[in-house]
């Protein structure tokens, strides 16, 4: 497959600057006896105006990864709290931006790598592990449309990441290339009407699915998550 056509992109300044220039905030969401700590950029589109001024990522979606979704806590939510057995699991995170699952289940055990294609993401995902006392989770990028590293996980994870149909099918690649047989995938969304053509195309590559609602309170609101468990069956 041939991803979309490079560009000049200027440099990317580093995690210290971003704070500097634009501020992060930090959120505090509590799972059962477990205080999350995620920090996310505070002067958002001020952000994106300046360091990514077409509005737009290497491959033409947006660059979103400097906001802690609802859909991301509550994905963090619902794996601690349903997820019991992930001690010593392998688990990848795909698309992590702030990175709130992953740091998540390596708080419960679990052996985590997050993955972004911008390397602020993996950047702010590590101030994030730093944070919360995580020290052993891994980081590495990972663009979906080039060569998917070799390694196969018991579980894969990700808050809305299904949303740019240009990257339904890269993305499908690499569901079917890194989970291990009998592992499953579970992904966060508040409804994206994108999911059903995405389950539709995961479906004729022999995966079955359900999808669970899982209602997370945030300290302005309370969100209801839509939350899809995908599993191979051929």
């Amino acid at each position: 497959m041939t991803g979309p056509p490079s560009r000049e992109t200027p440099p990317l300044p580093d995690l210290k600057e971003i704070e500097r220039r634009y501020g992060f905030v930090v959120r505090s969401q509590r799972i059962g006896e477990m205080e999350l700590r995620v920090a996310q950029v505070d002067r958002v589109d001020d952000m994106v105006h300046e360091v990514y001024p077409d509005a737009v990522s290497i491959h033409g979606d947006a660059p979103v990864w400097m906001i802690t979704w609802p859909a991301a806590l509550g994905l963090a939510e619902y794996l601690v709290l349903n997820e019991r057995g992930v001690t010593g699991k392998q688990v990848l995170e795909l698309g992590c931006g702030t990175a709130a699952p992953g740091i998540a289940l390596e708080r419960a055990g679990a052996r985590v790598v997050c993955t972004d294609y911008d390397p602020l993401a993996l950047a702010m995902a590590h101030h994030n592990a730093w944070i919360n006392g995580c020290r052993t989770l891994e980081r590495r990028l990972l663009d979906w449309y080039c060569r998917v590293f070799p390694d196969r996980f018991d579980l894969l994870v990700g808050s809305e990441i299904v949303y740019f149909e240009r990257s339904f099918s890269p993305l499908l690649s690499v569901l079917r290339q890194c989970v291990a047989p009998g592992g499953r995938i579970i992904l966060s969304d508040q409804g994206r009407p994108q999911m059903k053509p995405f389950l539709e195309m995961c479906g004729q590559a022999g995966f079955e699915h359900e999808e669970r609602l899982h209602l997370i309170h945030l300290p302005d609101v309370s969100q209801e998550i839509r939350i899809t468990i995908l599993r191979r069956v051929s």
